[in-house]
């Protein structure tokens, strides 16, 4: 592009003698933007006119010689290239005929220059993308072919060249039907998108012996003709052989989840988790689902439902299997000792610390999972710093300064109602909405009848191998277990069925023996019966146990259960931490 294409006639020529008023007069009504000051053939002076009708004076005597404002400009031929113009320090521009005689001003030279810089810049960048999109192309594993909309041959890269057999030097500028004609392929797919307009699929035989599936698509002009064809294909025998090797990784897909089912079940089963129910079936199915990420699970349902169980079943089904799952029950230990117990403490915290300090529960947890247990019953003071953990994800010892990280999966369970202690005010809201993120309920085993059978099997099993029995259980006995509504859930049942292999006199477990141990637990009245007799102190302690185990499954809280046994609150944790060791 040359310079004059870009010049405008948006100029008047004078002398510098010409007053600015009578030049003014002269080009009032004309669309132009600057006066050239001529010194012969020379233009001497360049002055854009609004500043001549804006900040001049006007009088007979004031000349252009006059005055100053003149612009500083370069001269410029009309036939030189346009590219002069990059870089130029000057704003303004006169561009020069071949006689010398002025054509015009160009006064846009910064947009100008940045404008060829762009296209240069852009120019470059398009020369690197064909060159870039050339490579991409003759690196693709699948042939590429190309013709014009007549069917001449304009480009195939290298693996076209491998699959027809031909160099594209040998074919480049023939017409399709040439190929056809020298047996190179057995039907050009070309004509076809040609006359048909539209994509077309065949099956081609070339001279490589090689049948392949080919595929070519039209594309269209601004006219809406036909202006190239592009062709690709594969080779039947490579996707014959793909597919094989999908059928086969599908088969062995299927056989590894087979396996991982199979491993599934005997996690399940070593963490007798033994049902049938809809409703368990579903939980079962979620505790798949969600054991393999790191989701806060709050488990919730009565007392011997099985939250342990389900809590055992989601870190062993984790990626954090191989790392403890340490256990906090938050009701059975003293208020006083839960804080130590959970955050650990320094050397010297408190009177009768140990003098190495103690490493907490959810230290012990890292890597790992902490489970909660009982959550409902922890105090509101030790909420906060709980609540403090589970955001940060950060502890301090008792005594210490130093902030130490803990990467752990929470679960936490209980069996009360954290919705009803939030408005009651006995459970931050912020706390359990911080462990609600993933909701579990197990429904107590009254609610799920089809289970007990189930149960029943199960521990007859579980019992029969532990005594080595082989008692059974008789149809009477087992309508009886499925009539009982089971206030003590699936712990109950369990221990039911123990004591009734045990005491059982004959192989066969009849209705008679499982109604005394039912009734024992449903009639008793807080009457207390012995079958037999036994020293003092033993009964005495084994007295206080039941009745601290009973008072606590009633009660669902160790401060109740004290309050319900005239008894301090660190007694019925203390003993019902012993039963559980």
């Amino acid at each position: 592009m040359k310079i004059g294409e870009l010049t405008k006639r948006n100029f008047a020529t004078c002398l510098g003698s010409q007053t600015i008023g009578a030049l003014l007069e002269e080009i009032y009504y004309k669309p132009l933007s600057y006066v050239l000051v001529m010194t012969g053939k020379t233009v001497s002076r360049v002055f854009h006119i609004p500043d001549l009708y804006w900040g001049m004076p006007l009088g007979e005597k004031n000349t252009l010689d006059n005055i100053s404002g003149s612009k500083e400009f370069i001269e410029l031929s009309a036939k030189e290239d346009i590219g002069v113009l990059l870089n130029m320090e000057h704003d303004l521009a006169v561009v020069f005929d071949d006689d010398h005689q002025p054509l015009g001003v160009i006064d846009n030279v910064p947009m100008i220059n940045k404008l060829l810089q762009f296209k240069r810049s852009r120019n470059k960048q398009i020369g690197l993308d064909y060159y870039e999109f050339d490579n991409i192309i003759d690196s693709l594993d699948v042939d590429v072919f190309i013709t014009d909309g007549e069917g001449y041959i304009l480009f195939l890269n290298p693996a076209a060249e491998k699959v027809c057999g031909i160099m594209k030097e040998e074919v480049i500028g023939k017409h399709v039907t040439d190929l056809e004609k020298e047996n190179l392929i057995s039907k050009s797919i070309t004509m076809e998108v040609i006359k048909n307009r539209k994509k077309i699929n065949i099956l081609q035989k070339m001279n490589t012996g090689k049948t392949v599936l080919s595929s070519a698509i039209p594309i269209f002009n601004e006219a809406g003709e036909v202006s190239r064809v592009l062709s690709t294909s594969n080779n039947v025998a490579d996707m014959n052989e793909l597919l094989k090797r999908i059928e086969k990784q599908n088969q062995e897909l299927v056989v590894k989840e087979q396996q991982l089912d199979l491993m599934r079940e005997a996690v399940f089963g070593r963490n007798n988790y033994a049902c049938f129910s809809k409703g368990m079936e579903e939980i079962k199915e979620t505790v798949i689902k969600i054991a393999p990420t790191d989701l806060t699970v709050l488990i919730q349902g009565e007392s011997g439902v099985g939250k342990e169980v389900v809590a055992k079943l989601v870190h062993s089904l984790s990626s954090r299997t191989k790392h403890p799952l340490v256990k906090i029950n938050c009701g059975l230990i003293p208020e006083n000792l839960i804080e130590s117990e959970l955050f650990g403490y320094e050397s010297g915290a408190f009177t009768g610390a140990n003098k190495a300090g103690k490493i907490g529960k959810i230290e012990m947890a890292d890597q790992g999972t902490l489970f909660l247990d009982e959550i409902g019953e922890m105090p509101l003071l030790l909420q906060v710093k709980l609540l403090e953990f589970l955001q940060d994800r950060e502890i301090t010892r008792v005594g210490g300064t130093k902030r130490i990280n803990i990467d752990t999966r929470i679960i936490a369970a209980t069996n009360r109602d954290l919705k009803e202690m939030v408005q009651q005010g006995k459970f931050r809201e912020d706390l359990y909405y911080r462990l609600n993120v993933f909701p579990l309920r197990i429904a107590p085993l009254r609610e799920r009848a089809e289970d007990i059978l189930t149960f029943a099997e199960y521990f007859l099993g579980k019992f029969n191998d532990k005594y080595i029995l082989n008692k059974k259980m008789a149809p009477d006995a087992l309508d009886l277990l499925a009539k009982y509504n089971w206030p003590g859930n699936v712990r109950e049942f369990e221990h039911v069925m123990e004591r009734a292999v045990v005491i059982s006199n004959t192989d066969l477990i009849a209705a008679a023996e499982i109604n005394v141990l039912i009734d024992i637990k449903q009639e008793s009245g807080g009457k207390i019966f012995s079958t037999g007799l036994m020293p003092w102190k033993v009964a005495k302690k084994e007295l206080e146990k039941q009745l601290i185990k009973r008072a606590y499954d009633i009660y669902k809280s160790t401060y109740k259960a004290a309050e319900a046994l005239d008894v301090c609150q660190s007694t019925v944790a203390k003993m019902l931490k012993n039963m559980a060791e």
